[in-house]
């Protein structure tokens, strides 16, 4: 896949949309050109009721179009109408733990589990 690839496949019209009970998302709303682009397309998959559990880091590309911190993401996921249930801060190795190779990616990550309590306007 490359940047954009995800929602031009699952935005409303497109050949992947359809609705989950649940949606992970994992080391990936930082890999987007548009966090609020990708959002929005998450929250079309999900029927009211439906929960989206996140986790991993804010490294954004260098091609974002906006490099939000923590709070601004979750502005905009509220914004969408989510109760949020967890929220934790999480220390995460990447690829590998620690002490397993001499060097290892690690990022503060926020682990999030939220539920979507009002239908998509999409």
């Amino acid at each position: 896949m490359v940047p954009g690839d995800f929602v031009e496949t699952y935005k409303p019209g497109g050949s992947g949309h359809r609705k989950f009970d649940a949606i992970v998302t994992c080391f990936f709303l930082d890999t987007v050109v548009d966090i609020a682009e990708l959002v929005t397309v998450l929250d079309s998959l999900l029927d009211e009721g439906g929960v989206w559990i996140n986790v991993g880091p804010l490294n954004w590309r260098k091609e974002a179009r906006m490099k939000l911190n923590w709070d601004e993401v979750l502005a905009i996921w509220k914004g969408h109408g989510y109760t949020f249930h967890c929220q934790e801060r999480v220390d995460c190795d990447y690829h590998l733990q620690r002490g397993r190779k001499m060097y290892t990616e690690s990022y503060m990550c926020t682990l999030t589990a939220a539920t979507k309590q009002r239908a998509s306007k999409v």
